[in-house]
């Protein structure tokens, strides 16, 4: 009884944690905007990004001195490797497409990985999910325009996407498989460093401009960086250790209408009648995928 409690128990602050990184990374765009509308261009931002995350991690991390730096886990750097991927494919196809395409594509991850799942972890899709799936896409398609029919199409921006999405699915099955054998922290700070080293070299151009930068530039990307990497990095972690890549990655598809709340909050941008619906129907697939299971182990005899 007490196991089965407390697995419940795991579960339930598993979702709560794939929704709170989920959060999260929908500050990645605010962000993003502050600092280019500071007079940086997307490269340099990318460097800020992970140069920040990189030196706070790092602090924290001498400070703590109870994880080690650097991971001697082969699958970590394969990790960083997908994850960079994903992000620099992401934005190559923000450069070709609509943003709106490009979120239809980048977030169909959570299906790459469904499927994968199946193969990889033997995992069963439950009914719960596959509504959870319908509603989900559905909802997305509604919030990007692809549903009014309001798209751009090029191939080669649909090629980067398709190379987005799948490199962010592999990432999410490579934790799913080794994450319980290295500590959050370590994985999220060689993710950080990787990344950073990475972007010096294929942004080294942008470099220079990163020489002058006033307070509040260091201000944006320090927030950046602890609020739309270091803390959703470590956070979906946990989460995918607690209720699976699958599930994990179809809750993460509510940052879509998260950063639509946001910006219209926080930047004042319009929320159209189709986003909004379309929001509605991210959030109710999201609350079937982590209702229902909820529900059917509290039918169970005990």
């Amino acid at each position: 009884m007490q196991g089965r409690d407390g697995k419940a128990g795991s579960a339930v602050v598993g979702y709560g944690l794939a929704i709170l990184q989920a959060v999260l990374y929908s500050t990645l765009g605010i962000f993003g905007k502050l600092v280019y509308a500071t007079g940086l261009n997307a490269q340099q931002s990318v460097i800020l990004r992970f140069f920040f995350a990189t030196v706070l991690l790092g602090v924290f991390m001498l400070i703590w001195r109870r994880q080690a730096f650097v991971s001697r886990q082969p699958s970590v750097y394969l990790q960083a490797v997908f994850f960079y991927i994903s992000s620099i494919f992401y934005f190559f196809t923000v450069e070709r497409l609509t943003a709106g395409m490009t979120t239809v594509i980048f977030y169909a991850y959570p299906a790459v990985v469904a499927v994968a799942s199946l193969f990889v972890f033997k995992e069963r899709l439950s009914v719960s999910t596959v509504v959870a799936f319908v509603l989900a896409i559905s909802g997305l398609a509604m919030v990007s325009g692809v549903a009014a029919g309001e798209v751009t199409l090029d191939a080669l921006g649909i090629l980067f996407g398709i190379v987005s999405c799948v490199a962010f699915a592999a990432y999410t099955i490579l934790i799913q498989k080794t994450g319980r054998s290295e500590s959050p922290l370590t994985v999220t700070f060689t993710l950080s460093w990787t990344s950073l080293l990475a972007s010096c070299i294929v942004f080294a151009p942008s470099l220079p401009g990163l020489l002058d930068l006033d307070a509040y530039q260091l201000m944006l990307g320090a927030l950046m960086a602890l609020f739309a990497t270091i803390l959703p990095i470590f956070i979906y972690i946990e989460a995918i250790k607690r209720i699976g890549g699958t599930k994990s990655s179809l809750i993460g598809i509510s940052e879509t209408p998260f950063s639509l709340i946001i910006a219209f909050l926080v930047l004042g941008e319009t929320l159209t009648l189709g986003q909004g619906i379309g929001s509605c129907l991210i959030v109710a697939s999201i609350a079937v995928i982590t209702i229902a299971p909820l529900l059917a182990k509290d039918e169970k005899p005990r």
